[in-house]
């Protein structure tokens, strides 16, 4: 039982921090979206690379419990 609320604390870490990052990204990307013209493709970027961020941060404590 203690594994499976090691594995379930972990699994709501890791959603929260991909909620967390792509949302700080995308406003990233909002602001920096000014100075670009195409506008869409820099929130998009940015929060894609944010969300890559969270994602790595989150495999090794992953990979450590399976």
């Amino acid at each position: 039982m203690d594994r499976q609320l090691k594995l379930d604390t972990q699994l709501n870490k890791s959603a929260f921090d991909f909620v967390t990052y792509t949302t700080v990204g995308y406003f990233v990307g909002v602001a920096a979206s000014v100075f670009f013209k195409r506008r869409a493709f820099i929130r998009n970027l940015s929060a894609g690379l944010f969300a890559g961020f969270a994602f790595n941060e989150n495999q090794e404590a992953f990979n450590r419990q399976l």
